[in-house]
């Protein structure tokens, strides 16, 4: 724990408390009024709050520590239209890795915007797609046959 969670704790509750002491002094009357007014302004706050971590929250695909048969394809804020033409077919898909340590698993898939596919393991196809602003259209393989 770092040493500006208990200091941020602290300040939060002693501003509780005097803010508590501040109505009590106010008397019953004069608390409620303050109390609407104070309420106001927090729905406002958390409102505002609300709206920009939903709209400035960055996207993120993760396939950390996948096991697919063959390809793995991340496709991410794309203009136009995209192929994908998928591989042959299914294969068997490797042998598991090792298990990330503790502090490396703990930011897998928190990459802030970004793709992950930490530790996957593919013999097939694996597609992450992301803000592709055409179509996107995923071909089965050629044949091969005559």
């Amino acid at each position: 724990m770092t040493r500006r969670v208990p200091l941020i704790a602290v300040g939060g509750f002693l501003a509780l408390g005097g803010l508590a002491a501040f109505l009590v002094l106010q008397g019953l009357d004069a608390a409620d009024k303050w109390s609407s007014v104070l309420s106001l302004f927090f729905t406002v706050a958390g409102f505002a709050l609300t709206a920009f971590g939903l709209f400035n929250r960055p996207s993120a695909q993760s396939a950390d520590r996948a096991a697919t048969g063959g390809s793995l394809h991340q496709i991410r804020n794309v203009t136009g239209d995209v192929v994908i033409r998928t591989g042959g077919g299914p294969g068997t898909p490797p042998a598991p890795a090792a298990p990330p340590t503790p502090a490396a698993a703990a930011t897998e898939g928190q990459g802030g915007g970004t793709q992950s596919a930490h530790g996957a393991r593919t013999a097939g196809d694996l597609h992450q797609i992301d803000g592709v602003g055409g179509s996107v259209r995923v071909e089965p393989p050629a044949s091969t046959a005559p």
